[in-house]
């Protein structure tokens, strides 16, 4: 039988842990179970040091020494969760919440929830973030965007249930028919969602995608084509930009002034990451006019967890509906950014609730923002420091035409 091997970690007030560590166990791996950051020690193995890729085991002993200032044992006793459950004790979900305090500490807050509390928390947090930041006016046309996924499902079936917290507006369904035909699972989730719920349901056509960005195909051809060419890292904006656009145009078509998309915490805050890599600027959150429409995200203080266990909650099944289409996985660095922003929720539940105030502040404190318009699309592009208007078209039109796909 394997024996458990121990790594002796050391603080800077010369205090002293043992961490035990599972057989086959890498130092990094050990110290990050622990709640420490690898980064913050030197490690050493019979007094010599080591790099933290060591294998910790019998033949030798494993130290490591926090080299960083902060008060580390104070840090991760604010992270202890709570006590193991017993069985049958286990809650449904558990909503944690780390705040920084006036005096400058720490707070971890942490309920248990039932499903249908959890229901009531995830409409009351909607209905709160409409009514906080004005996204919902009287007589407000609002499309929603229905894929048919967890997220947009989960917002129209939100918005349908909060409807009486607001005054009138019209409220309406719209599915891209873009890769997925009429037949497939998603688009029938979609159309029966929408008639259940009694709200009205329109599909955004291929034709029209293939109209507004002036297409000698469908989309649903050319997008696997560019996945085989060049411009293969670029399809999934490319299929984010067509549907966006082509929302934006059935919109105006249907004296619809306000789109609401289901972009969830992770969404925004792996776009926030994204922009301050890059240097790309990032518009207002949770609202944001481009053009004649303002895009609203109500789902913008909730998890995609509570979202799935919510649909759970209100539709009696696990929204597997929708398949990954190639461009999703592709490209990595876009995969990282959403990687990166899960790691840090888990790392600070509930930094958001700072991170997108603290970004609506800078933003008044800058220069109102400026939009380039695409003389092909028409669509409207926050303008960056490295532009996307290339001799008046957006990038998406520019491949588009050098890869033989536009008539003109």
């Amino acid at each position: 039988m394997n024996q458990m091997s121990q790594l002796i970690f050391q603080d800077r007030r010369g205090g002293r842990q043992e961490l035990a560590a599972f057989p086959g166990e890498a130092v990094h791996e050990v110290l990050a179970r622990h709640g420490i950051p690898p980064a913050s020690v030197i490690n050493l193995c019979n007094g010599a040091p080591v790099a933290d890729s060591a294998i910790v085991g019998a033949t030798g002993t494993y130290e490591s020494h926090l080299i960083e200032g902060y008060d580390l044992p104070a840090i991760r006793q604010v992270f202890r969760r709570s006590a193991p459950r017993t069985e049958g004790d286990v809650p449904a979900y558990v909503k944690r919440r780390l705040s920084l305090t006036r005096a400058g500490g720490l707070q971890a807050e942490e309920v248990d929830l039932t499903l249908p509390e959890l229901c009531q928390y995830v409409e009351s947090t909607i209905t709160d973030t409409c009514a906080e930041f004005d996204l919902l006016a009287p007589d407000d046309g609002v499309l929603v965007g229905l894929s048919g996924g967890v997220d947009s499902s989960s917002l129209l079936i939100a918005l349908s249930e909060t409807r009486k917290h607001f005054a009138p507006y019209r409220l309406v369904a719209v599915t891209f028919e873009d890769y997925d035909s009429r037949e497939s699972p998603t688009f029938t989730h979609a159309s029966e969602l929408a008639g259940q719920l009694g709200v009205e349901h329109f599909v955004a056509s291929a034709a029209l995608a293939q109209k507004v960005f002036g297409l000698n195909r469908p989309l649903r051809e050319i997008l696997p084509l560019l996945m085989d060419g060049p411009w293969r890292h670029f399809v999934m904006y490319i299929d984010h930009h067509t549907t966006r656009r082509t929302l934006e145009v059935f919109a105006e078509q249907q004296g619809l002034s306000k789109i609401a998309l289901g972009l969830h915490t992770t969404d925004l805050i792996a776009g926030l990451l994204n922009g301050w890599m890059t240097g790309y600027h990032v518009a207002d959150i949770p609202s944001r006019k481009i053009g004649p429409v303002t895009y609203i995200y109500p789902l913008a203080f909730l998890a995609k967890r509570e979202l799935h266990l919510y649909h759970y909650q209100r539709r009696g099944i696990f929204a597997r509906h929708s398949s990954v289409n190639a461009w999703e996985r592709f490209p990595l660095d876009r995969n990282f950014y959403y990687y990166t922003a899960d790691q840090l929720q888990s790392l600070w539940p509930g930094l958001e609730s700072q991170l997108f105030l603290a970004h609506r502040v800078r933003l008044r404190a800058q220069r109102a923002v400026e939009y380039d318009h695409c003389l092909n699309c028409g669509a409207a592009l926050l303008h960056q420091p490295f532009t996307a208007i290339e001799d008046g078209e957006c990038d998406v039109c520019v491949v588009f035409r050098k890869a033989g796909f536009r008539t003109f």
